[in-house]
């Protein structure tokens, strides 16, 4: 594990790293959590897209790793740009998420995929 450990930071951002460890526990649970470089406007910006087998709703460990991923990259001076199939995702600092057609929760809608591009 220590040669892991070494060959990605060598090779991979600080903050990817950082955010595939608060990752772990939806990987877990069966989430495929992909982290990594998005090189297309420039070398500094981070994507996250979040899939599953299956659809899935906003339940509390998917909200908690999206609110973690976020506070832990604005604090780091990202902005960040996120987007489902259901279109934008805002995120309110009461810890509610909502979508153009009303307010993700626990069991309403069901999300193919999020996406989060985090820009410096």
């Amino acid at each position: 594990m220590k040669y892991l450990k070494t060959y990605e930071s060598i090779y991979e951002s600080p903050y990817v790293i950082e955010l595939k460890e608060m990752a772990l526990e939806l990987t877990d649970m069966g989430y495929n959590v992909q982290i990594f470089k998005d090189r297309q406007e420039t070398d500094n910006n981070v994507r996250v897209i979040i899939t599953h087998r299956d659809d899935f709703t906003m339940k509390s460990d998917v909200k908690d790793f999206l609110f973690r991923a976020i506070g832990y990259m604005e604090e780091n001076g990202f902005n960040f740009d996120t987007h489902s199939n259901y279109g934008r995702l805002y995120f309110v600092t009461d810890g509610r998420i909502i979508l153009s057609s009303g307010e993700a929760r626990e069991r309403y809608p069901s999300f193919k995929m999020i996406n989060i591009l985090f820009k410096k």
